[in-house]
């Protein structure tokens, strides 16, 4: 299964870093998901869940909003702040 590197970003540390089959996020104009190889992609994101696909489980953060950006197979996602679940 193809992956991409994924990081979520707090303004207190990293939250996740890691290999990932896809990341669904709540954008501003709706939710979206991202998948290996996507197009370059640059978004606000609004509060909401983040899930995170990975080839041995989904992790699910809640987040108070944020931005998120994807090029060359390594997205980064800011979040304002994050709760883990």
């Amino acid at each position: 299964m193809s992956t991409f590197n994924a990081k979520i970003l707090t303004p207190v540390g990293t939250v996740f870093e890691g290999e990932v089959t896809g990341v669904r996020m709540p954008g501003t104009l709706g939710s979206f998901e991202i998948k290996p190889n996507h197009a370059p992609i640059v978004s606000t994101l609004q509060s909401g869940d983040v899930a995170v696909h990975t080839e041995s489980g989904d992790y699910l953060f809640t987040i108070s909003g944020g931005m998120v950006e994807m090029a060359s197979n390594d997205l980064t996602l800011l979040a304002e702040s994050v709760i883990t679940e």
